[in-house]
């Protein structure tokens, strides 16, 4: 087979995969949305998870030509972050969150997750250094659908945010966006934790 050829092929494949990516997540959105969504709940360190889904999103990062980072903020970090939680839904959300960090950075640019444990709760921010958020943006950026008028949503279904949102308050938690000035965003999420020894 000759390499043009095998390039529509792959093209094919990718475009493919990403129809049948947008009608799962619009069926997953749906029958939440009319049944609520059934957590398979287990300890989770949330850690853990991140650095599972970073290691899934090299390649992307690679050819936007964005630097991913964790900051865990000491050595002894890890055991504080457990969750219970389910972990297939939360790595979707994770991966939602990422791939949007990276889609909006700049090349050269740098996305940065932060892992925290803060009044109780297990908190995970990412951080862009893109276009940032609008006023008029904040409210609605979460909603089933909502596109936004600038260039962060524009390629978007509209559908990721808010499957995330469905996902994390599912779990007791909260999803949040935050404009960051004079450039970038911060998506963020914070679920209820309990130390390892609970479990």
């Amino acid at each position: 087979m000759s390499s043009p050829q095998q390039k529509v092929l792959e093209m094919m494949a990718r475009s493919h995969r990403s129809t049948l990516e947008l009608v799962q997540t619009l069926l997953d959105v749906y029958r939440n949305d009319a049944e609520g969504l059934q957590l398979q709940l287990a300890p989770i360190n949330l850690v853990s998870l991140a650095e599972e889904v970073t290691a899934t999103l090299i390649d992307l990062a690679a050819t936007r030509r964005v630097y991913v980072s964790l900051n865990y903020d000491s050595s002894d970090f890890r055991s504080f972050l457990w969750v219970k939680g389910d972990a297939l839904q939360l790595r979707r959300v994770l991966t939602n969150l990422l791939i949007n960090g990276i889609n909006h950075s700049p090349r050269g640019g740098k996305v940065e997750i932060v892992l925290e444990f803060d009044s109780g709760c297990g908190v995970v921010k990412i951080l862009d250094r893109g276009q940032g958020i609008t006023s008029d943006e904040l409210p609605h950026l979460f909603d089933r659908f909502y596109q936004g008028h600038s260039n962060r949503q524009a390629t978007g279904s509209g559908l990721g945010l808010y499957l995330s949102r469905q996902i994390i308050e599912a779990h007791g938690g909260t999803i949040w966006a935050e404009n960051r000035s004079p450039l970038g965003a911060l998506f963020g999420f914070r679920l209820p934790g309990s130390g390892v020894g609970e479990f």
